[in-house]
């Protein structure tokens, strides 16, 4: 799993910036038909009943803007996303606004003319511009890949994808634009946006014979993106209360506080949560420790050897989403 992070702080915001100020986090829920999407294994039907699988899901979002209540929009400039379904437990952080709440978000599908044709030697290792594997950049002419989807469909009816498609949209031609309407709610400094993304609405009204291969901008790459601006690809979904996030945090400790050496970190949740993932993150935003599948009920003890003196923030997740978060020091 990665974690990117452009700023300063992955949660915690309110702790170091002003009240006024919340820090944005993109998270994403890869689904086909509302189901979890997992890549080489998840079958499911389209439009016209085909039984598809996809192996290779991955998009870039750009000149991204947040809808205030009350119409107003504030534009993340210079942000870019690159959703894998790979990767579904991603989280972006893209910037500070002075929003404690919002009613959608405006979003570009791709990259923008300004950017789609420079090098992506230029950007450090792990930005969604620089260079990916496998790769999203086509070429300096034509620029980045601004959707790839690639996997098979059943062409004989038999329920077994067998044949190999693949669409590798891109072109500045292509470069769609899409509102997604939903609330989301500021907590603690962290304004998050959870994003559910529907594969199958990708192929609405795509019959899929012939020719599965398409790279570049041709009707059927035109189509596909043209659906993903149109047909509901990207809502966004309800996300934990966060009164629920601040109740949770409650049932959290860490022992000893300030801690040298070693860490017990323990969790008091909901047993019906099962498990969660950590994820430990030093002030830089930067993460330094990452635990699957912990109990909901239950202790954790870190190895602090080689970590520097400092404050560490971390947060359980379940689901991809943050549910309860807290703080320990190391000395």
């Amino acid at each position: 799993m990665r974690h990117f992070t452009f700023l300063i702080l992955f949660f915690f915001g309110a702790q170091l910036i002003s009240a006024q100020t919340n820090e944005v986090q993109f998270t994403f829920n890869h689904h086909v038909n509302g189901e979890e999407l997992k890549l080489n294994e998840t079958l499911f039907t389209i439009w016209n009943g085909k039984t598809m699988r996809i192996d290779r899901a991955e998009f870039y979002l750009a000149e991204i803007s947040l809808i205030g209540v009350g119409g107003g929009k504030t534009t993340l400039s210079d942000q870019y996303i690159l959703a894998d379904a790979g990767d579904p437990e991603m989280v972006w952080n893209i910037g500070n606004v002075n929003l404690d709440e919002i009613e959608g978000v405006e979003v570009h599908i791709g990259v923008d003319q300004a950017k789609n044709h420079l090098d992506p030697s230029t950007y450090q290792l792990g930005h969604p511009l620089g260079f990916q594997d496998p790769s999203m950049h086509w070429g300096w002419s034509a620029g980045y890949r601004f959707m790839a989807i690639e996997g098979y469909v059943d062409q004989n009816n038999d329920g077994i994808p067998e044949s190999l498609f693949q669409y590798h949209n891109l072109g500045d031609n292509l470069y769609y634009t899409t509102s997604i309407d939903g609330e989301a709610t500021a907590d603690n400094g962290v304004l998050t946006v959870n994003i559910d993304v529907d594969y199958a609405k990708l192929f609405e009204g795509m019959t899929l014979i012939g020719n599965l291969i398409h790279h570049g901008s041709n009707s059927q790459n035109q189509k596909m993106l043209t659906n993903a601006s149109t047909e509901d690809f990207l809502t966004i979904s309800a996300i934990s209360a966060q009164d629920d996030v601040v109740q949770n945090s409650l049932s959290l400790t860490a022992t000893p506080n300030p801690a040298q050496g070693q860490i017990l970190l323990a969790q008091d949740l909901d047993p019906a949560i099962g498990s969660v993932d950590l994820k430990v993150m030093n002030v830089m935003g930067q993460m330094v420790a990452y635990r699957q599948n912990v109990p909901a009920q239950g202790e954790l003890q870190l190895d602090l050897d080689g970590w520097q003196t400092g404050t560490y923030f971390y947060g359980l997740y379940h689901n991809g989403r943050l549910i309860a978060r807290s703080s320990f020091m190391v000395q």
